[in-house]
């Protein structure tokens, strides 16, 4: 053999089949991460998913940076609807109580 031509290493397929699967559960739980994440604060995930859809490469990577943008889009306009009925509602009960006296 010369110098020229590279070595082929011989390694275990058991274990590269462990090493991918534990690759592929650190990936499930970052994604897992990144989503519920995106949902407890609807600003990072917004932040997220753009940075993902147009920095990643792959169609995985962008199929996550859509996944967190729908569900931070989702949640802003959840937590602007749920906001704006407590303050109906408790402008409601404050004026309710003006005319009494």
């Amino acid at each position: 053999m010369d110098e020229a031509t590279p070595r082929q290493f011989d390694i275990d397929p058991r274990l590269t089949a462990r090493w991918q699967s534990l690759v592929d559960i650190l990936y499930v739980s970052q994604v897992t991460f990144l989503y519920i994440f995106s949902a407890i604060y609807p600003i990072v995930g917004i932040v997220f998913g753009a940075l993902f859809l147009a920095g990643s490469l792959s169609a995985g990577g962008k199929k996550v940076g859509r996944v967190c943008l729908i569900l931070g889009i989702i949640n802003t306009v959840l937590v602007i609807v749920f906001l704006s009925v407590f303050m109906a509602l408790g402008l409601a009960g404050a004026l309710s109580g003006i005319g009494k006296g």
